[in-house]
């Protein structure tokens, strides 16, 4: 049996319906509607602990995978329109397996017996992915002991030097010297040794917060395992399209055939194909776009005439990508150069962005690791797009809401090319987006216009990779808790990812707030999308219905769903940016594709 990289569990409810994780085998427990199944990289956490799976668990993943496979094939054979989808979730880092498998049975949880109208949709199936993310350890004595003999002889060395020079240095001061020319000098070489041992030190406390090591191990295990996990439920549908196209196929030369002629009844199928969307938090944005970008061939002609069509693989298609406080560079949206993001945007028919600019977790321990790593020469650019914000505030109700839609409503004729209508429009994405306060700034704040600027050399008002995702910035998003496994909600509504003060712009007295408040887990300024009651109702509803079905969860009519989403996001302090696309397509009746290929003409033509 060939090794796969991963484990698979299943979710299924047990007592007073609580969601749980069990073995595939294990016949206890009631599954959902809407299948959920746990994969795991088995890549560890340490290359030291790296060994070959069990016979059982490598025969529970092979069960896994025909499992989901089943699912989808006979979703496709029994729905009214012969699709299926498949939606993955994706964690972030320094997250540990309790804290992931807990977020994933409140989905599992959340979309089969909370959400009617996701529940409703039984051609759906649900995965929840874990990589080998690691727990900051700032405040664990053995994971400190074990950086320390990790670190390279000449590190540990100086190290050491230093810390012995700090006390010979505090014992010559205060005993020997005292003030003279000999005493100074030698002050002075203990003091250098101090501040090159502190440097040493430094590199034992970034192995600690395992940014580096996360994003190693989402980079070479989380995207590259995900990736095996697609190619093989991919392969395991080809093979049910065989055996259903030739049942009665014998010996190794007939199943090739078969399998051949599977694989092109496949490609030539354009539509109904298993739709795969992402919900990417933080780190985990970043294992979505790479594995979208390695599953799709750069080399194909669509790629290569710059019109890249949805297709993955044999039987999937992209459908929806959402990131919520995407470790990611903020450039990422600007620049079209060796853009990762841009290439996976070009596929997907809908792309989301939740961010807040109280995000200190990316603010601080993300951009601050990426000062090493990252090739900026400044500050800005060296931002992660889950800080981006939304500058609409001028202390009265019109500052939440869909904030452009007016201006999608006056500005963006059906007739008017997609292009065009965006650099008349009066509402531009490039120039409400703002990364950070800076005083020195016109406006106070850097824009992603100022970026685009410098970046470009062009107009900021013309279409840009910015103009495919619709933004809602939860900086001031008020809410009550609420947990979908428990059932449990609190006492009152709260600021979900910050106090919610509804401040302008955050200044450095308001992120000292946040970070004790992050401290005291008073509140998780990087993760809150998932426990606000309206925010998990929108998250999931986009990422399982879609920005049509869900409208339709408001009201039948488009217009009339569309007025009542902008009045549930303005009483909850969101601000929300609702991509071209998305209104050209959802509300005027657009077609997807059509719409798609004129904003990529716009955006190659101008640059």
């Amino acid at each position: 049996m060939k090794q796969l990289p991963f484990i698979i569990q299943k979710f299924v409810f047990q007592q007073e319906s609580l969601a749980a994780i069990v073995d595939m085998d294990d016949a206890s427990g009631v599954e959902g509607k809407i299948p959920g199944y746990f994969v795991m990289s088995s890549a560890p956490p340490n290359i030291e602990e790296a060994e070959e799976s069990s016979e059982i668990i490598q025969r529970q993943s092979a069960q896994g995978i025909d499992d989901i496979a089943d699912h989808l094939h006979r979703m496709m054979a029994n729905t009214a329109d012969g699709t299926a989808e498949l939606v993955i979730t994706v964690h972030g880092y320094n997250t540990s397996r309790s804290g992931v498998e807990a977020w994933y049975k409140n989905i599992f949880k959340y979309i089969n017996r909370h959400d009617p109208a996701i529940a409703a949709h039984n051609n759906r199936v649900f995965v929840g992915y874990r990589w080998p993310s690691e727990n900051v350890a700032l405040r664990n004595p053995k994971k400190i002991l074990q950086a320390l003999q990790a670190l390279p002889p000449l590190p540990r060395d100086v190290l050491m030097t230093g810390a012995i020079c700090a006390l010979a240095l505090l014992i010559l001061e205060l005993t020997v010297f005292g003030e003279t020319i000999a005493g100074f000098v030698i002050s002075f070489l203990l003091v250098l040794l101090f501040v090159l041992g502190t440097l040493m030190l430094a590199l034992v406390v970034l192995r600690l917060v395992v940014y580096f090591r996360d994003s190693y191990r989402a980079d070479n295990f989380g995207v590259l395992d995900l990736v095996e996990l697609l190619r093989q439920i991919d392969q395991a549908i080809v093979k049910r399209t065989a055996a259903e196209m030739f049942p009665n196929t014998v010996g190794e030369t007939n199943h090739l055939q078969a399998m051949a002629q599977a694989r092109g009844y496949w490609q030539r199928r354009s539509q109904n194909k298993v739709r795969l969307s992402f919900i990417g938090h933080s780190m985990g944005g970043f294992v979505v776009t790479n594995v979208v970008r390695i599953l799709s061939d750069v080399f194909d002609t669509a790629s290569v005439e710059k019109r890249p069509d949805d297709h993955i693989g044999d039987v999937f298609s992209l459908g929806r990508l959402i990131l919520a406080s995407p470790d990611i560079p903020v450039l990422t949206i600007v620049s079209s150069r060796a853009n990762f993001l841009a290439a996976s945007l070009r596929r997907f028919s809908e792309s989301y962005l939740f961010s807040s600019e109280g995000d200190i977790a990316l603010r601080t321990a993300s951009t601050t690791a990426n000062y090493i790593a990252f090739p900026s020469r400044t500050e800005a650019r060296g931002y992660r797009l889950g800080n981006v914000a939304l500058q609409n505030k001028y202390g009265g109700v019109d500052d939440y809401g869909l904030i452009n839609l007016v201006s999608l409503d006056q500005d963006f004729s059906p007739s008017l090319p997609i292009g065009e209508a965006i650099a008349r429009s009066k509402n531009n994405v490039m120039e409400q987006l703002f990364l950070t306060y800076e005083r020195f700034q016109k406006r106070g704040v850097v824009t992603m216009a100022d970026l685009f600027k410098v970046q470009a050399s062009g107009d900021s008002n013309r279409a840009s990779v910015a103009d495919f995702f619709t933004y809602f910035d939860c900086t001031d998003y008020f809410d009550i808790k609420y947990d979908p496994n428990t059932n449990t909600c609190s006492a009152k509504p709260t600021g979900i990812l910050t106090r919610a003060l509804g401040h302008a712009i955050l200044k450095p007295w308001d992120y000292f707030l946040l970070t004790l408040d992050y401290a005291l887990n008073k509140r998780d300024v990087h993760g809150g999308y998932f426990q606000g009651q309206f925010s998990q109702q929108l998250l999931y509803g986009l990422a399982f219905l879609g920005f049509d079905d869900y409208l339709h969860t408001f009201d039948a009519d488009a217009q009339v769903a569309l007025s009542q989403l902008h009045l549930a996001c303005q009483s909850r302090s969101i601000q929300g940016h609702l991509s071209p696309i998305c209104y050209r397509v959802n509300i005027q009746g657009g077609n997807l594709e059509g719409t798609k290929a004129e904003m990529l003409e716009a955006i190659d033509v101008d640059a």
